[in-house]
């Protein structure tokens, strides 16, 4: 048999400089960048974690919101709203702002004495709180809407203390 001579002139795969270029950036910085976002998740940006958590106080230092400022779209979030009780033994704490829109309230404890709507914004009435006491409402919450949002969480006698959050799709 008579051994034939490659072809010198016909390559098996013609390559493009461009491409390969192209394919090893790929393979260097993509893989810094995946990197980079599993430590970002990991650490809260997405979600539940301390890049997330947050607390806000209101100016006269009467009123608190824990929560997240990530989240995303059809799970759940927690917040709590810590309250000084005045003098008297009730405590109204009204959620307004995007809160109605963007949020299903899944738990709310402790049940408020009375509930009501008021201008898009949520009321709950807290009676027989020990006054001068830091009082607690825990929210379940899942959002609604992806997207940024801005909640006005108030109580009577206090000054109202804004929130912002993200919620991703």
């Amino acid at each position: 048999m008579k051994e034939t001579e490659p072809d010198t002139q016909h390559y098996p795969v013609k390559e493009n400089p461009f491409w390969l270029t192209f394919e090893a950036c790929v393979q260097k910085y993509g893989a810094v960048l995946l990197t980079f976002i599993v430590i970002a998740a990991l650490c809260g940006a997405f979600s539940e974690g301390f890049l997330s958590k947050k607390t806000r106080q209101s100016g006269d230092q009467k009123l608190a919101v824990h929560y997240e400022r990530f989240g995303r779209l059809q799970s759940d979030m927690n917040m709590t709203v810590t309250a000084l009780s005045p003098a008297h033994q009730r405590v109204v704490i009204t959620l307004g702002g995007d809160f109605m829109q963007q949020y299903e309230i899944r738990t709310l404890q402790p049940q408020p004495t009375s509930m009501s709507s008021e201008n898009g914004a949520l009321r709950l009435e807290y009676t027989g709180v020990r006054p001068g006491t830091a009082f607690d409402v825990w929210l379940g919450l899942t959002p609604l809407l992806p997207g940024r949002s801005t909640q006005q969480i108030s109580m009577d006698g206090a000054q109202s203390v804004a929130i912002g959050q993200f919620i991703y799709p």
